[in-house]
Parts: C-alpha cells; sequence; structure tokens
C-alpha cells in the first residue's frame, strides 16, 4: 500500500491540485494521481522519471512538462543536482538563479563550470506539504536541459534563469530561426493592419508546430521566431512539417501569397543567459543559426552540416535529396556548409 492511501485529507488536498493543472491530459494526471497512492515514500523523495517514462508508456518530454505543472502546483518539489568531475561529490540547490558561472565542489573545492547538458541535472520529490520532507535520494536524475527547454518552464517558472551578468554553459542545443520573406513589401501592399494580421496569425501557426514537435519559443523579434530544440532531428521534422503548411496557407485568398516562411537550422554549443529579463541564449551558434536563416530564400529550409550529429536526423535527408552549397556569412570568416531544401 502506498503512503497515501485511506488518508482522505490528502487524498483530497491533492485532488485539488490536479484539478487546476491545464493542457494536460485527463488520463495522465489520473496516472500521477495513482502514482501518488501507490508508490512508496522512497520512490516518492526522488521520482525516477526514467523508469516512468518504461512503465507508463509516455515520452518523457510530456513526463517533464505533467511534473514542471505539478511542481508548480506544490504536489511535488524541483531540485538542481550539481555533479563534481572531479570527484563523487555533489550538491543541490532549490533554484537555477543560484547557479554561477564559476562554482566550487564542495567535496574536492575544485573549480566547477556547471552545464546544463552535462554537470547540473533536476531531481523531483514529493511535496513537503504532502509528506514529510526527504532527502533527494542518488541516481534519479535527468539532465537540467530537457526541464529548462520547455514552454512549461518559461511560462511557469519565469524567475528561474540566471542571475544578470551570469551564465550557463550548454554543450549542443539545435536552433531554429524563421522570417517571412518581402514582410516590408506585405506591408505596402496590404496596409498595416491587414499585414499585422497576416503576421499574427503566422505566429500562431509556427508556434503550434514547434510546440508539437518539443521545442521551446525563445522570442519573437518583428515578425522573426527563434526557437530552440534539443533534437536537431525534431527541429528538421518542425521545419519541414512548417513548409508544407505554409505553402498551404499561402493558398488562403485573403493570404495572397503574402507568407512566404524562410528557416535556419544550426547546431552547437551556447550560453543560457538572462536578457530583457527572459532566459534567453548567446554565443557564436546563435549568431550563426540567424545568419543561416538570412541567408534563406522565400520557401527554403538551410540546415548546417553541424546539425546533421543524431543518427535520426541524417535518416530524415534520405528521401528529400536536400542540395549542399557552402554560402559565406556576414561575420564569420569561413564560408558553412549547408543543406538547402526547396
Amino acid at each position: 500500500m502506498g503512503w497515501l492511501f485511506g488518508n482522505g485529507v490528502k487524498g483530497s488536498w491533492l485532488n485539488i491540485r490536479l484539478s487546476r493543472i491545464s493542457n494536460i491530459s485527463e488520463a495522465l494526471k489520473k496516472q500521477l494521481q495513482n502514482y501518488c497512492i501507490i508508490a512508496d515514500i522512497k520512490e516518492l523523495s526522488s521520482v525516477n522519471l526514467l523508469k516512468l517514462e518504461k512503465d507508463w508508456n509516455v515520452p518523457r518530454q510530456e513526463l517533464a512538462k505533467l511534473f514542471l505543472h505539478a511542481t508548480k502546483e506544490k504536489i511535488f518539489t524541483m531540485n538542481y543536482v550539481m555533479h563534481c568531475e572531479k570527484c563523487p561529490a555533489q550538491g543541490t540547490l532549490p533554484k537555477l538563479s543560484q547557479f554561477k558561472s564559476k562554482m566550487v565542489c564542495t567535496g574536492c573545492q575544485a573549480s566547477l563550470t556547471p552545464k546544463l547538458d552535462q554537470s547540473v541535472e533536476v531531481a523531483f520529490s514529493i511535496h513537503e506539504d504532502l509528506a514529510k520532507s526527504q532527502k533527494v535520494q542518488p541516481g534519479h536524475y535527468i539532465p537540467a536541459i530537457e526541464i529548462v527547454n520547455t514552454e512549461e518552464f518559461r511560462t511557469l517558472f519565469e524567475a528561474e534563469k540566471p542571475l544578470p551578468g551570469e551564465h550557463l554553459v550548454i554543450n549542443q542545443l539545435t536552433f531554429f530561426f524563421t522570417d517571412l520573406s518581402g514582410s516590408t513589401a506585405t506591408y505596402e501592399k496590404l496596409g498595416d493592419g491587414k499585414a499585422y494580421g497576416i503576421v499574427k496569425e503566422h505566429f500562431i501557426l509556427l508556434f503550434e508546430i514547434i510546440k508539437k514537435h518539443n521545442g521551446a519559443i525563445v522570442k519573437t523579434i518583428g515578425d522573426a521566431v527563434m526557437a530552440t530544440f534539443l533534437s536537431s532531428a525534431d527541429a528538421v521534422t518542425a521545419a519541414l512539417e512548417a513548409k508544407q503548411a505554409f505553402v498551404k496557407f499561402n493558398k488562403r485568398k485573403d493570404i495572397k501569397g503574402a507568407a512566404n516562411i524562410k528557416i535556419g537550422i544550426h547546431t552547437g554549443n551556447c550560453l543560457a543567459v538572462t536578457l530583457n529579463q527572459r532566459l534567453d541564449y548567446f554565443g557564436n551558434t546563435v549568431n550563426k543559426a540567424a545568419r543561416i536563416q538570412g541567408a534563406a530564400d522565400k520557401d527554403e529550409i538551410c540546415i548546417s552540416k553541424d546539425t546533421l550529429q543524431e543518427a535520426q536526423t541524417r535518416a530524415l535527408f534520405k528521401d528529400l535529396k536536400p542540395r549542399p552549397k557552402s554560402i559565406q556569412l556576414k561575420g564569420i570568416l569561413q564560408p558553412v556548409d549547408i543543406l538547402s531544401i526547396r
């Protein structure tokens, strides 16, 4: 029997908190409820999302979203676990904002550079309101970037970002930039009101596709979109779907071919920073991704060869027959090899 079995008071409290969670299926919320009732307190003190992914047959991305919502509702607590690269020691911090670009190991006193996709992980444990506070158990973590790079994290934990002037390293992230081709001419042709309506509708369409493929929207710049993906295969799949969606979108009589999209994708290392009070990214990878998008023509997807490291991503190109080309990007000394999909 689980720790919550037969406890009407805490059971009702749990039901109320689960009912406040939106954008999560009722079936998945019910599964979480049953888990809280059946699992023992040791398991709930350090939730093993890798095991739940297998047992529940639910993608880990969906579980991450579920537990972020459950953390916001104080069903679970989220902690960040930093591992030392030189000794077995690890430290636990409750907030991402408490990390600095340089830290010191409490065990061996070595200087550490926290990396969101390697040395910093996230652990979920049952909230102290529902059970007596427990220590986080070792070994049941997922990389912090899997939590940070979600729309739910950016929305529900807006305050969770590096302090101004600080940064956190990410060894690999895929950047996805889009823009509308000829938008200035569109404004001239249709007028500001109609043009703005098209831009607004194109954002809605793009956001749905990006979220569907596990991307996180970082920001919009004019009529451009910047998003990030953990998987380059997800980014390329999202780009292909967006390209098809905008071909259809452009055929509408009220659009009149005014929404031609350009997409650039690039993968590499970067820094997680705070810009304009929001979680953002900085570095050469970001700049190069934006430049690659800028080099694309209308209805073209430009993908850097650095994005093809994953076998799953390379497999997507078997039937696409992309055109390889080398382009010179502004501010980048060496030509960049890309694949073009038209």
